[in-house]
């Protein structure tokens, strides 16, 4: 099967990263791959670069996985065109399409040329860009009640995969690499580091997570340190919510984030809303204690009891939750993730291309005659 991916983005977060794992996988299962992004100078782009070579390196790819940039200077208006390039040369049977821009720039060329055109719900339901779809990835039951009950029949729920990738970076993560990052927040062995992954924007609710922090450990109160990690548009106002707090971290972006993982002993998602929460599932995969706000992704397919909930904006609650989680012992937990296991989920999804032609009347790949 030919599979064109497309992502417009320049920065490089969670919705980009499942883009290019999934591509990943799917050359890994044989396919011919190619990944249709904007600006080769961007984050996104040297990421994506960087996942290929590693995935190449490996010698997994049983089929083949390129990129393919538009120049960042483009004006947005170009884009179609130079999308109706790609499609022309690389003549793909499925094209996939991640966030509104490319569902808009790309999956519109895809549906005039006759291509299967499918589109991941990442974030909320849009009539303008995901109604013409010919099919949409829902990521949990929660998204169907905003999707219109006349068009579910192209509609599939598939949960985020957890990346092969992201398991084995914790995985070679060691015990002294772990602690060097801790002894640079001045954490010690007993103290307790409570961590969190996302873009700085106010629906990751950081805010909430600082107010919560200090409420819940009191200012001369040393042993418990607070690492933010990622980036955005909000963090002066949020390193002005710590008020020069020395407890308090502000780690920036990471590119390589799995070391955080494996120094933070309580993960923690403040999400006013999360359609999934995938750096719960990373913090999953290295063992991390949970204190989690209850939203749609996580309430889904969290369902461990050793879990903490708190309701989204609620700093008393989420202050409880993390005095609860700093009196339990220092300890890594064993969590079930194979109903996340990347492999497993690019199976589901290209089932569910293969419906979705033969609704069409159209065979893909090995099915497609010459």
């Amino acid at each position: 099967m030919r599979i064109l991916h497309s992502v417009l983005s320049g920065g490089f977060y969670g919705s980009e990263r499942y883009c290019i794992d999934l591509a990943i996988a799917q050359a890994q299962a044989g396919h011919a791959v190619a990944v249709l992004i904007s600006d080769e100078r961007s984050e996104c782009a040297r990421q994506f670069r960087r996942s290929v070579t590693q995935a190449e390196g490996e010698g997994a790819l049983a089929g083949s996985l390129r990129i393919v940039t538009m120049p960042g200077a483009l004006p947005t208006w170009l884009q179609r065109p130079a999308a109706w390039i790609t499609l022309r040369r690389f003549r793909p049977d499925v094209v996939h399409t991640h966030l509104n821009p490319a569902a808009r720039r790309v999956g519109r060329m895809a549906e005039r040329m006759g291509i299967v055109h499918v589109s991941t719900l990442l974030i909320h339901y849009n009539e303008r860009e995901h109604a013409p779809c010919d099919g949409l990835i829902a990521l949990t039951q929660a998204q169907l009640k905003s999707i219109p009950a006349k068009i579910h029949d192209k509609v599939a729920v598939i949960w985020l995969p957890l990346p092969a990738t992201v398991e084995d970076a914790i995985a070679r993560v060691t015990a002294a690499e772990a602690d060097a990052l801790r002894q640079q927040w001045g954490a010690g062995e007993a103290d307790v580091v409570f961590g969190s992954v996302g873009r700085l924007t106010p629906v990751k609710g950081m805010d909430v997570l600082i107010r919560a922090f200090k409420a819940a450990f009191a200012a001369g109160e040393t042993s418990a340190k607070l690492v933010i990690v990622g980036d955005g548009d909000d963090r002066a106002d949020l390193q002005r919510l710590a008020a020069a707090d020395d407890r308090i971290v502000f780690a920036g972006h990471q590119g390589e984030i799995a070391k955080f993982y494996r120094a933070f002993d309580v993960f923690v998602s403040a999400s006013r809303f999360e359609p999934f929460g995938l750096a719960i599932a990373e913090a999953m995969a290295a063992g991390c204690r949970l204190v989690v706000t209850r939203t749609d992704g996580p309430s889904e397919f969290l369902n461990d009891p050793r879990a903490l909930w708190a309701t989204p904006d609620r700093d008393d609650e989420l202050a409880t939750q993390l005095r609860t989680a700093a009196a339990g012992k220092r300890e890594r937990f064993a969590y079930d993730l194979s109903r996340l296991e990347v492999r497993r989920l690019a199976q589901d999804i290209e089932a569910f291309y293969r419906r979705l032609a033969h609704k069409r009347g159209q065979a893909l790949g090995a099915d497609r005659q010459p």
